[in-house]
């Protein structure tokens, strides 16, 4: 079990060849993290009004940029 979840985090945080760390991967995932940490502290801490507008325009905006920057990274990944 903890074996194979190590090699989940191991194939979303490495390039193709799944040895050399991959910075936008694991920058894109802690982004994802402290998306959802703050978006939940708004609405519970400081008490404001969900906007299910505002956050899906935000998770759109986090998607396309890590989608984008993985796809200009391509070409320079190591097989």
């Amino acid at each position: 079990m903890i074996r194979t979840a190590l090699r989940v985090i191991r194939h979303l945080t490495t390039g193709k060849d799944n040895a050399t760390p991959d910075v936008i991967r694991i920058g894109g995932i802690l982004m994802g993290a402290q998306f959802l940490a703050l978006a939940t502290y708004d609405v519970i801490a400081l008490g404001h009004a969900f906007s299910p507008t505002d956050y899906g325009a935000g998770a759109a905006a986090l998607l396309a940029a890590i989608g984008t920057a993985l796809r200009i990274k391509q070409s320079t990944e190591p097989e």
